[in-house]
């Protein structure tokens, strides 16, 4: 039996993208489009950014699909790539001319009807229409093989895509954001996943996939859509947001805006991520407790998150706190060796008394995520060096005051 798959279409184009427009059964968008696996090095990653796009909505779509009588669905943009595609434009030759077209409406039609020819090979996701495509997914499995359902049509618009080159990932997860972002509001973690204009989250990808603490087989960090952690966990250091906000910290407030919307240059990306690289070795090298967990793997993470230790570089507002002073000390001219030595000299322990109400709440033993500045102060008073600004310490000689 034949795996190809011959769908008549419309061949257009925008902007420097060619497309191709078509319909696909249910039961096409079913067996056709992939999950995006290619991506990222890191497959827990590409996981994630398939669960963050399609985890809220499946569900709804599903239901809709199957109790709506009147259901529409719209289009899907697909990304193809690998296999053997081919485009097939049919000759219109207008003999009878029965629509009495002109000379210019035949020329505009000549090359664009035509059929688009899948051999099986090909790799197909969406770049927009994730829920559309789970949601088909989830409510055929609800029906028999013979419902009818199963051969209604969806739109579907088909792009290019060399998954072979760097290049052409970017360029494909650019398209997603832009037509997302101009959609919908897009969430943080599908800004982290996929956006290529921000420079903090292809920042934050590169480390992913480059670092040897963010190896799949580790799972030392966790793919979740917030910046929290379980403490209980035995193995995770952050999360995928977590470590986004830590890299924007380690930025600094100089020029964040236009790292974040404007795409930097591939020079100052990698300058960066070169020196967040720095910052996660040093770490690795400096802090004992880091050495015993994931390089010597001695103890575990969530021996850190205990009853009896509360480090504060095993928690996510913690590490954004390190991360702020450590920046600071770079800008003022130490390396980030030198930086984080004078930092870690500090009782990073949460359960000591200058944390509290800064970082830990001892009444309800819980962490204060709301007062990284003042933590911020704290860590480099204790640490004998000058606050930010004076109006910071301050701040946090009057706040500490109001506790007595």
């Amino acid at each position: 039996m034949s795996n190809t798959t011959l769908l008549p279409a419309i061949r257009s184009h925008v902007g420097d993208w060619n497309y191709y427009v078509t319909t696909l059964t249910f039961n096409e968008v079913a067996s056709l489009i992939k999950d995006p696996d290619e991506i990222h090095e890191r497959k827990q990653l590409s996981t994630w950014i398939q669960r963050v796009a399609i985890e809220e909505h499946s569900d709804a779509i599903a239901n809709y699909i199957l109790q709506t009588e009147q259901r529409f669905l719209g289009a899907l943009i697909i990304g193809i790539y690998d296999g053997d595609p081919t485009w097939a434009p049919l000759d219109v030759s207008f003999k009878t001319n029965v629509l009495h077209a002109t000379a210019d409406q035949k020329e505009k039609i000549t090359g664009k009807l035509g059929f688009l020819k899948l051999t099986g090979g090909e790799k197909m996701f969406a770049i927009d229409g994730q829920h559309r495509v789970a949601g088909i997914k989830t409510a055929i499995q609800e029906l028999a093989d013979d419902d009818l359902i199963r051969q209604e049509e969806v739109a579907a618009i088909f792009v290019g895509h060399n998954a072979s080159t760097s290049a052409g990932k970017i360029r494909t997860r650019r398209l997603f954001t832009t037509v997302n972002k101009k959609a919908k509001r897009i969430s943080l973690a599908s800004i982290i996943a996929l956006d290529e204009d921000n420079g903090f989250a292809v920042v934050t990808r590169k480390l992913i996939d480059s670092h040897w603490l963010f190896e799949d087989s580790r799972k030392h960090i966790s793919y979740t859509s917030t910046g929290s952690i379980q403490a209980s966990d035995p193995k995770t250091i952050t999360s995928v947001v977590g470590l986004y906000e830590i890299v924007k910290e380690l930025y600094g407030p100089y020029g964040r805006k236009d790292f974040e919307s404007d795409r930097p240059s591939e020079k100052d990306i990698d300058s960066f991520t070169d020196s967040c690289m720095d910052y996660l070795n040093e770490l690795l090298k400096q802090v004992p407790e880091y050495k015993q967990v994931f390089v010597a793997k001695k103890s575990n993470a969530n021996d850190f998150r205990s009853e009896s230790v509360n480090h504060l570089l095993f928690r996510p507002a913690g590490q954004r706190v390190f991360a702020r002073a450590t920046s600071l000390l770079v800008e003022r001219g130490e390396s980030t060796k030198v930086a984080i030595a004078i930092l870690r000299k500090v009782d990073l322990d949460l359960f000591n008394l200058i944390w509290e109400h800064l970082l830990w709440d001892p009444i309800n033993e819980l962490m204060v995520t709301n007062k990284l500045l003042m933590a911020e102060t704290q860590l480099l008073l204790k640490a004998g060096q000058p606050a930010r600004t004076k109006a910071n310490e301050t701040k946090l000689k009057d706040f500490l005051k109001s506790l007595k």
